[in-house]
């Protein structure tokens, strides 16, 4: 019976419930490993005990049949969900209030969930009242706040700026906005108020389950001490954080979400022109196409106005598209071309820019 059709996929379901079962106490053991961490006051992540889980499975790769990339991807998926797992367990810096201005709204409740991971007891100011947390009524709360967070639409960042800096708050005060020019003022003169003040600029959305492995931008805006505030509440947690003087922060960023974003929204875009069916497209689709189109169907869902404020706010825009329409201009000579010469170099520089040979 086990030989046949239906008893090999009996067998095989079989196995997998096995696997289930051992990623299980994999887990298990993870989050015990996490407990330890927690009590010791241990990182949640370690790099180089990552790479030698990594280095374990590509090296029995051969043996169970399956290619060393793919034993890599297992490792990878299986650490991801373990570190993840142990950074969302409490790890507590002691009594401490967070105010979230804008906490109803989709990254203010990550940051109030991740805040109180932190030990700290989380209240919200917002137009509409938060069930997950409690609500304060006017922003004379941020006096008994020692972190206090901004994360209001980018047009309303800088009044609400200037109002906290108004009342002279003794906490860590941090916006979240995506575009830091419209700040600028408003944030250095907030430091010369004498205000503990700095911008950050978390690298993903609400719907990450932690912050393990994840970009995190912490802008200087000149107050020394409000960078290491920040850089210690998120540094243990297995963040990448990275600072920089506000003033450069939208130069890199118009070409990492803008031009992305940009980039994806044209691509949908000309789809949609084509006349064809994405469903069409997607029969035939290669390993290329399915990826970028999934990409492109990600951005199509976001919030259009935060999108279009992450392009119009950021001054370094015109001169972002004016490349892009420029390099697609060159790719468009190159490609109609009777010789190929020029279409092979664009590949040949491209390459190198991203350290080929």
């Amino acid at each position: 019976m086990t030989d046949s059709v239906d008893g090999i996929r009996w067998k095989i379901e079989e196995l997998d419930r096995e696997i289930m079962d051992l990623i299980q106490k994999r887990m298990q053991a993870a989050m015990k490993m996490g407990q330890h961490k927690v009590l010791k006051a241990m990182p949640v992540r370690n790099l180089r005990v990552e790479d030698e889980v990594v280095t374990r499975y590509k090296a029995r790769a051969a043996e169970v049949g399956i290619s060393p990339a793919a034993a890599a991807e297992i490792a990878s998926i299986l650490i991801r969900e373990s570190v993840e797992a142990q950074a969302r367990m409490p790890r507590s810096m002691g009594a401490r209030k967070a105010l979230i201005i804008g906490g109803s709204g989709k990254m203010g409740k990550w940051f109030g969930s991740f805040l109180q991971l932190r030990g700290m007891e989380i209240s919200v100011l917002d137009p509409k009242p938060s069930k997950e947390f409690a609500n304060v009524k006017d922003l004379s709360a941020c006096k008994g706040a020692d972190i206090i967070v901004v994360a209001v639409p980018l047009d309303k960042a800088p009044a609400i700026l200037r109002e906290i800096a108004a009342l002279k708050p003794k906490g860590l005060v941090f916006d979240i906005a995506s575009v830091k020019a419209p700040l600028i003022p408003a944030l250095k003169q907030a430091v010369e108020d004498g205000v503990k003040i700095c911008s950050i600029h978390p690298m993903f959305g609400p719907d990450a389950n932690s912050i393990y492995a994840r970009n995190v931008i912490v802008c200087d805006c000149g107050n020394e001490a409000a960078l290491k505030e920040f850089v210690a509440i998120v540094d243990s947690m297995g963040c990448h954080v990275i600072t920089m003087p506000v003033e450069d922060h939208d130069g890199l960023i118009v070409y990492v979400l803008g031009m992305s974003h940009a980039l994806n929204i044209a691509f949908f875009e000309a789809l949609r022109r084509s006349g064809r069916a994405f469903i069409d497209l997607e029969e035939v689709a290669s390993t290329t196409f399915r990826k970028q189109a999934a990409t492109a169907a990600d951005v199509a869902s976001e919030d259009p106005r935060l999108y279009f404020e992450i392009q119009h706010a950021n001054p370094h825009t015109e001169e972002m598209l004016d490349l892009l329409v420029s390099s697609l201009a060159e790719i468009r000579a190159a490609a109609l071309h009777h010789e190929a010469k020029d279409f092979i170099k664009i590949m040949d520089e491209g390459k190198k820019y991203f350290g080929g040979d």
